[in-house]
């Protein structure tokens, strides 16, 4: 017995027909067949995808930079006049644009992926080094260590090493300012830091690093502020000073 065809079964079968590969023209279904091109397309797609995806996320990651810039500056006032407390904790009766200014550890905190974040850890991190807080210290001094720009970048390792030094972890703090004089030259800090590190070393009785380093630093810094230091430290060491 022989099947009917419905209009409706017919119009599926067209629409089938007009899907299928066979009815794409010769050469394009030739090339389609071939794996390379497939996958070719693929990948092309993949990557049109990513970089869609790359220019959303990065126009997102500006616009919270430039916006943890803005309140950072809000709160900088507080910083320069040494009001601290508030500083670190805000001004929560004072408004910019009807906004609360926010301090320096809801900056770090909220911020904490963008450099004005890691700019705002650096001084929290300055503030409680100063009150013999390591452990708050610690903390913020390591948020900001990788940051991109290099002055946060060393002064947060130096922070690091100030709280080492202060909690008598000589050889520690010696190896964490040895770790950034090569930044520190950019920066001309590079005499300060290594008087730090042969200070320590000394202290912990590395009296070949300690000597190494304070003759370093006459070598190349000879009219630095810290020469004088560099040279009293290699008399304490029983070294003759010929700079």
């Amino acid at each position: 017995m022989s099947e009917v065809t419905t209009p409706v079964q017919e119009s599926a079968v067209e629409q089938q027909a007009s899907l299928s590969p066979s009815s794409l023209p010769p050469w394009l279904e030739q090339m389609w067949s071939d794996a390379r091109v497939r996958y070719g397309a693929i990948a092309v797609a993949v990557v049109a995808v990513a970089i869609g995806a790359y220019a959303v996320w990065h126009s997102a990651q500006q616009d919270r930079e430039n916006e943890a810039s803005i309140v950072l500056s809000r709160v900088m006032p507080y910083l320069e006049a040494q009001q601290y407390d508030v500083a670190l904790n805000g001004d929560p009766k004072k408004t910019v644009r009807g906004e609360p200014v926010q301090g320096l550890l809801a900056i770090a905190d909220m911020y904490s992926g963008t450099s004005a974040g890691k700019t705002a850890a650096l001084y929290a991190g300055q503030i409680f080094l100063e009150r013999n807080k390591y452990d708050d210290a610690e903390r913020y001094f390591e948020q900001a260590e990788n940051s991109a720009s290099l002055l946060v970048r060393v002064g947060a390792i130096a922070g690091l090493a100030a709280c080492q030094e202060n909690r008598k972890n000589f050889e520690e703090a010696a190896r964490l300012y040895e770790s950034i004089l090569s930044d520190a030259e950019s920066l001309g800090a590079k005499d300060k830091y290594t008087l730090f590190a042969a200070e320590c070393y000394e202290k912990v009785g590395k009296t070949e690093q300690a000597i190494r380093l304070y003759k370093a630093l006459l070598a190349e810094f000879e009219l630095s502020e810290y020469a004088p230091d560099a040279k009293a430290g290699l008399v304490r060491l029983g070294t003759i000073v010929d700079y």
